[in-house]
């Protein structure tokens, strides 16, 4: 009986625990149930308002382009309210037109297989329309997605107006000048090519003169106001040739005239005097008047020929123009091409003779009234392989390029390697050798020549430099000093060419100078007629007037001897006495005289 009792004392209390257990889960899964359900509804707001939130416009179509569902970027895209789109055709958002070019792509999409759409998946740019009827570029990305039973198109859509206007200014920066609003180099090219596919072309290269100064003078905003002024100039220039204006950098532009027949002939002459008085007109800006002038360069090209040879042959004859003085014209010829490159070859050949030590140092004795050698000209000669190159075709390229301070270098130290052999020879012996304005003007000059013939164990007592009169033009102050500088140790001046630069008198007279070397075509005209034989006596009476030692070069008569020695001459260079010979040679000669005295 007891043991039923606990029996029974154990169901009822296992009966009540199920109770009690059941009823606790009951509870547990309706909190869930809730719970869930609260943590559903959150997901979604959530959704909605990161799909609100995106800077993209997200818009949801059926297969047939029925609008179902927009973000707000779409309505702040197009200017819409939300029901005006819901239940519309996608049509609504973009140009008539394009609406049924899309519809008719929509229907295209339906028929092609899976995996074969070439819409579907793919970015395109299309334009769009806004409410207000204003149009404007976008990005649509179109996908495909199940939604419950059925498919929906999710189209991503992007305005694309400020990337777009970007690169609209990017292509306006490449191929257009900023400051003129011209065709810049690039682009003008392009232009003359695509006429030349048609018709012949006159193509001019326009160089305004020393127009740098206006940037020193007045800054770059007023220099760029006078460019624009000259481009719509020239703008209104050739407008009636049916011509159009490129411009190129700096103070550079170029015009491009399509011609036929003599028509090129007359744009030569005319047009280009029309061009020059153009260029010469005044320019006022910012209540300041302008004068300038301007180089122009022309060449044709016939239908057919390259854009850009046309273009070269055009910049070679603006070259010619500058270099015979500028304010003018130069036609394009082709010796003109074959100058630049026997110009370019000599440039290399020279820069290679430097460095390989090809160049030479010759020497030609200059001597008194009784024909005694007193002194010598160091004179530098260039043999390339079996051809002498004269110094009239190789100096004033060394000029240009600066080469003519390394070959001034080698000059003074081969007289530093001569002198002192000559002076052994004859103690008062003088080698001069000449010295350019560019070399002079180079910094620490006298310190260099000082240091190359100290180097060299030469006396500076026996080096005489020849200097040309227009080195005392400008900078006087800095020519006087470093004259001074190298006076102090025994070097002495002449003046080359005397008489063809323009000194200064009185500024010669305070130069440590005391020879002034009579230029050779002075002596030969002098000998023609009295009206030159009259001027050839000034010249050397000045240098007398001013206590300057008198050397008359080009001697080539024993006329022109003695009467350049009658008229107060005290030293005389030419082939009548001796030849420019190499170094060596001249040393012989020179030991030889001695042995003979």
């Amino acid at each position: 009986m007891a043991n039923k009792s606990v029996s029974s004392a154990r169901d009822e209390r296992a009966h009540s625990k199920s109770e009690t257990t059941s009823s606790s889960s009951s509870a547990t899964e309706a909190a869930l149930t809730e719970s869930q359900a609260s943590s559903a509804m959150t997901n979604k707001e959530w959704l909605n308002t990161l799909y609100n939130s995106l800077i993209d416009a997200v818009l949801v179509t059926d297969l047939r382009g029925t609008i179902i569902e927009v973000n707000q970027a779409v309505t702040a895209m197009f200017g819409y309210e939300y029901q005006e789109l819901v239940g519309c055709n996608v049509g609504i958002l973009m140009p008539a037109a394009m609406a049924g070019q899309h519809e008719q792509l929509m229907q295209r999409a339906l028929d092609y297989p899976e995996g074969k759409n070439y819409v579907i998946g793919k970015t395109r740019e299309l334009e769009a329309e806004r409410k207000n009827g204003s149009r404007f570029p976008i990005t649509i990305h179109l996908s495909k997605v199940a939604w419950g039973a059925e498919h929906r198109y999710i189209a991503t859509l992007r305005d694309i107006s400020e990337e777009r206007k970007a690169a609209e200014t990017i292509e306006t920066l490449s191929l257009f000048d900023r400051n003129t609003g011209l065709p810049n180099r690039t682009h003008f090219l392009k232009l003359v090519a695509h006429i030349l596919k048609e018709q012949s072309i006159k193509v001019v290269a326009v160089n305004m003169d020393f127009f740098n100064r206006v940037n020193i003078v007045a800054g770059p905003d007023e220099s760029n106001q006078i460019l624009r002024v000259i481009a719509r100039r020239l703008e209104h220039f050739v407008a009636s040739f049916g011509g159009f204006v490129g411009k190129d950098i700096e103070d550079r532009f170029w015009l491009a005239v399509p011609v036929s027949g003599n028509s090129a002939g007359e744009f030569r002459h005319d047009r280009s005097k029309a061009l020059l008085a153009l260029l010469r007109q005044e320019v006022i800006v910012q209540g300041r008047s302008y004068y300038f002038t301007g180089s122009i360069g022309l060449a044709r090209a016939d239908r057919g020929n390259e854009a850009s040879q046309v273009i070269a042959n055009a910049e070679t004859a603006v070259h010619e123009a500058k270099a015979n003085g500028r304010d003018q014209y130069s036609e394009y010829k082709r010796v003109m091409t074959a100058q630049v490159v026997d110009d370019f070859r000599r440039e290399e050949q020279l820069r290679h003779a430097i460095e390989k030590g090809h160049l030479e140092c010759w020497l030609q004795s200059k001597v008194d009234a009784n024909q005694r050698w007193v002194a010598a000209e160091a004179l530098v000669r260039w043999r390339h392989y079996e051809e002498w190159i004269p110094p009239n075709k190789f100096i004033p390229l060394a000029e240009r390029l600066g080469l003519i301070v390394p070959i001034g270098q080698f000059m003074l130290e081969s007289v530093a390697r001569i002198l002192p052999r000559a002076r052994a020879l004859f103690p008062n012996f003088e080698i001069a050798v000449n010295v350019s304005p560019r070399q002079f003007r180079s910094e620490h000059f006298a310190e260099n020549v000082i240091r190359t013939f100290q180097r060299l164990n030469a006396p500076l007592e026996g080096l005489k430099l020849e200097i040309t009169e227009s080195l005392l033009v400008d900078d006087s102050d800095q020519v006087q000093q470093t004259m001074e500088r190298l006076k102090a140790h025994g070097v002495t001046f002449s003046i080359d060419d005397f008489g063809t630069g323009y000194s200064n008198l009185r500024r010669l007279q305070w130069m440590p100078v005391g020879e002034v070397k009579i230029d050779r075509a002075f002596v030969h005209a002098g000998m023609q007629s009295e009206r030159e034989r009259a001027l050839l006596d000034t010249i050397v009476t000045m240098g007398a007037n001013l206590s300057l030692e008198r050397v008359a070069e080009g001697i080539e008569t024993i006329e022109q001897f003695e009467y350049l020695r009658e008229l107060g001459c005290q030293q005389f260079q030419g082939f009548y006495f001796h030849r420019p010979e190499p170094a060596l040679d001249w040393l012989k000669k020179l030991s030889e005289l001695k042995v003979s005295e």
